[in-house]
């Protein structure tokens, strides 16, 4: 059974999310809200405090609680996750094409660091977790629309930077990715896995995002070099992408696969009966 909070916050969440309370207008004030169900301020504030952590409803100084525009009221810019090329080298996908390297606050556009990987970089560079790898840190977006952008941290295998050097400073024209298919010979390809989760203070300040109740889109994408005759694939880089939820969406297409080739073979079994149910 809900806690009698859980249950005030359904009922604001519903006036929210059906336009009742429209963004941009205040959230009653706690003592009505209290007054209104009956309990209370306590259990009052535990309910807003639910709308903010859902980035529902945010606080503005001295002026009380106001509903917030939310994601799923507004139309998010999509990334195509592929892999682009122009005369600046690799990029991802079309609607980034215009964007550059911008600033940190001392001014550098790449911090090269060496620091322990994260255990799912470190899993796919075949290392153990905390193992300390070079990292490029990178915040890339729209220089003409601030919110427009994201964070990319390349953590590269450590016997590529040994070959490579240059990975630990000024990769040069056409950047990383170009340094490392004229080592290799070869082309890299490459594999994402996207999920979402919370941002970390630095990382929402970095990205301009509200201060509660948003979170992260994360891409983590892995490089591959080619594999050639009798040697395999090999993993050079794992580029951790974060973005934010309120501002992108990740659109992709979805292909047929093999067992789903037209023309179809015609079903034989309904979806909504149990196995052992059938015939």
């Amino acid at each position: 059974m809900a806690a009698r909070y859980e249950e005030i916050a359904r009922d604001l969440r519903e006036r929210i999310t059906s336009g009742d309370l429209p963004p941009g207008t205040p959230l009653p004030l706690k003592r009505d809200i209290a007054a209104q169900h009956g309990v209370s301020e306590i259990t009052a504030r535990k309910a807003v405090e639910l709308l903010v952590g859902e980035g529902l409803v945010e606080g503005r100084r001295r002026a009380g609680m106001y509903v917030r525009e939310h994601p799923d009221r507004v139309r998010l810019t999509v990334r195509h996750r592929q892999i682009e090329r122009d005369e600046l080298g690799y990029y991802s996908g079309p609607e980034v094409q215009h964007w550059r390297a911008l600033p940190y606050p001392g001014g550098e556009k790449t911090r090269v660091q060496t620091a322990p990987a994260p255990a799912d970089v470190a899993e796919a560079l075949g290392v153990e977790s905390g193992t300390h790898l070079t990292v490029r840190k990178r915040i890339i977006g729209d220089p003409e629309v601030p919110e427009q952008r994201q964070l990319a941290d390349s953590w590269i295998a450590d016997w590529v930077t040994a070959e490579l050097p240059s990975l630990a400073g000024d990769t040069g024209v056409g950047g990383m990715y170009d340094r490392l298919e004229e080592w290799a010979q070869k082309p890299l390809h490459w594999r994402e896995e996207v999920s979402a989760r919370m941002p970390s203070p630095d990382e929402a300040a970095a990205l301009l995002m509200p201060k509660a109740g948003a979170p992260l889109l994360r891409a983590l994408r892995v490089t591959y070099l080619a594999s050639r005759g009798r040697q395999p694939e090999q993993v050079v880089e794992v580029q951790d992408i974060r973005m934010s939820a309120e501002t992108f969406a990740v659109g992709y297409p979805l292909p047929r696969g093999a067992s789903a080739k037209w023309p179809v073979t015609p079903a034989s079994s309904d979806y909504y009966q149990a196995p052992d149910q059938e015939g």
